[in-house]
């Protein structure tokens, strides 16, 4: 691999000794690595049948990260239909360490600030389980698209994403979060080698670009966290200037925190790309700040969730969702839908988390589970309601199995033709359709045909 030049000189002086192991790790093959999506898949016999059907061995996990498994190149997990449904997602092995260090507790405000495409993100949702908020936020409009993807395939219900800048983000939300992850944009040289692009776009130059932009975004990172708060700054990067030196002039510029703990992923250290992680800690209680958010969104809810409501939806529209509730949803599934804070964008209808958050005048990509659309005289629900359900939650249900050719068919978009015994146990209309007991989409039931619902820009991938 031909490293630049400076990136060599600068690395030599930097590693000593260590420089000839560092350079010899450029010849191994990269690490891959899924992690499961615990709010789907809750059971180790689960995780181990999943495991046995994509061919992966159990014995080799990611050290830091919870429910994460190394898979060889020969194994293509991408490329299954457990992937679309959320069922775990794939990951750089080193870049796991970040979300695992922050590791927020259930009920708190989480911000992920520099959130494309969404791995530490939709690891942090496992954290919260379905608790709590998630703002995720990606500056660049197409990144935050696919921001969005990952977010609604992993079936995550309190999450709102954003496309805004941190300076926007810190004016609008000062002193409001518990926890905020800064995967900060890098110079990218611990990618090297699963990215051999990132060696051409890499200058000195561009690494000071880096660092001074990091600076910025920590600085704003700080106005939106509480007292008792935690940040976790990362980087894909070896830089010092990026890393020490960026954790050492916000030490100076904030001294209400500390630095907890501060780590470097080094490739020929670890089974992973090269990876730097921070935690700094403001002082304060958080778990007294949590208490009071509770108690805060209890009273709040319990005043203005009808007034709240009602502007969501007119009459005829509530009477079009209830019906498809009704019919199609579990009683506990529909309640939790139908009692909560409803937005309207367009014809579009989300269900804002149960944690009050103002997303007023903010460019939004997700504003939470989004439900489903309101068309002429019907409603027709969303990919994003389907992959957030559990199979015990709906009425009316298709099962298949990952082996039925039938499958692999309707992910790309062809419709089900059901068997006399599988038309007798589903009624005519929506139902939702689940491999192995998983959700994975919506389908119409009319007889024996299953028409096909599946998003046509998810189709074709497997």
């Amino acid at each position: 691999m031909n490293l630049p030049i400076e990136f060599e000189k600068k690395m030599k002086a930097f590693l000593g000794d260590e420089w000839d192991d560092f350079l010899y790790s450029y010849d191994n093959n990269r690490f891959q690595a899924l992690r499961f999506n615990t709010l789907k898949v809750q059971s180790p016999e689960e995780r181990m049948r999943i495991l046995k059907t994509l061919k992966i061995s159990s014995d080799k996990k990611v050290s830091w990260a919870n429910e994460a498994y190394y898979f060889d190149e020969n194994v293509r997990p991408g490329k299954h239909p457990y992937h679309e449904m959320g069922l775990y997602y794939i990951q750089e092995p080193s870049a796991m360490s970040a979300a695992a260090l922050l590791a927020p507790k259930p009920g708190m405000r989480v911000l992920d600030l520099c959130a494309a495409p969404g791995g530490k993100s939709t690891q942090l949702a496992t954290y919260l389980g379905d608790s709590g908020l998630l703002v995720s936020n990606e500056i660049n409009t197409q990144r935050s698209r696919i921001l969005s993807q990952n977010i609604e395939r992993m079936g995550i219900k309190n999450a709102i994403v954003t496309n805004e800048d941190s300076f926007v983000l810190a004016s609008h939300f000062p002193g409001f979060f518990n926890a905020i992850q800064v995967d900060a944009p890098c110079s990218g040289e611990g990618m090297f080698r699963k990215l051999p692009e990132a060696i051409e776009q890499w200058s000195v130059e561009n690494v000071a670009i880096c660092a001074a932009r990091q600076k910025k975004i920590l600085d704003n990172a700080a106005v939106m966290l509480k007292p008792g708060g935690t940040i976790v700054y990362s980087t894909c990067t070896f830089s010092k200037e990026e890393n020490e030196d960026v954790i050492e002039y916000f030490l100076e510029r904030h001294p209400d925190f500390t630095l907890e703990e501060m780590e470097r992923f080094w490739p020929h250290k670890v089974d992973g790309e090269g990876h730097f992680v921070a935690k700094l800690v403001r002082r304060g209680c958080v778990d007294t700040d949590l208490k009071a958010d509770r108690k805060t969104k209890k009273n709040k809810n319990s005043k203005n969730r009808k007034n709240e409501t009602k502007p969501a939806l007119t009459k005829e529209n509530m009477k079009l969702l209830s019906e498809f509730l009704d019919e199609t949803i579990s009683e506990d599934m529909a309640a939790w839908i139908k009692n909560s804070r409803l937005v309207m964008f367009g014809e579009q209808l989300y269900r804002l988390p149960d944690m009050e958050v103002d997303i007023k005048g903010l460019k939004v990509q997700r504003a939470g589970l989004h439900i489903g659309e309101f068309k002429k005289q019907r409603f027709e629900p969303s990919h994003s309601l389907a992959l957030a359900l559990k199979l015990s939650e709906a009425k009316n249900v298709v099962k298949l199995t990952c082996d039925n050719p039938q499958t692999i068919g309707f992910f790309n978009g062809q419709s089900v033709m059901l068997s006399d015994e599988q038309a007798a146990e589903c009624k005519k209309g929506w139902a939702l359709v689940c491999v192995d007991g998983y959700p994975a989409g919506w389908g119409k039931v009319n007889g024996t045909q299953v028409k096909n619902h599946y998003p046509k820009g998810l189709r074709n991938k497997i």
